[in-house]
């Protein structure tokens, strides 16, 4: 198997676990190979043994913030794509975006609840076509 053909993954993070299957499902539609987890505590284990592509993550979580979370990403030097999901206004959205940029991970494309799916579907989908370049 060529890199190329390689399948992309995707580990969704929230709380809430439908809101994460939710997501998990809209990248298994664009080709990926997507997972869930609820428990916010075992992300950065699972970020290491899946090696995931992209993390989409709500901010709002118990036992660990986005910030937090964040830190222990950039530790690892996690360097997939991130995608933030949640129900936060727009101007804590761009704030705990411009957190992650600060920590040295890639800027991460903002998501509000409820879920604009054509937009996730078209994020996932740009990052399917950069990856194949």
């Amino acid at each position: 198997m060529t890199s190329a053909a390689r399948s992309l993954k995707l580990l969704a993070v929230d709380d809430d676990a439908p809101s994460a299957e939710l997501v998990v499902r809209v990248a298994e539609r664009c080709g990926y190979d997507a997972f869930a987890t609820s428990d916010p505590r075992g992300v950065i284990t699972l970020v290491s043994a899946l090696r995931p592509d992209v993390v989409s993550l709500d901010i709002s979580m118990p036992h660990i913030d986005a910030i937090g979370l964040f830190r222990l990403l950039a530790e690892v030097h996690y360097g997939g794509e991130l995608i933030i999901v949640s129900g936060q206004d727009e101007q804590t959205l761009r704030i705990v975006q411009r957190s992650a940029e600060a920590l040295g991970l890639r800027r991460p494309s903002v998501h509000q609840k409820p879920l604009d799916f054509a937009r996730l579907r078209e994020v996932l989908n740009r990052n399917r076509l950069v990856s194949a370049v």
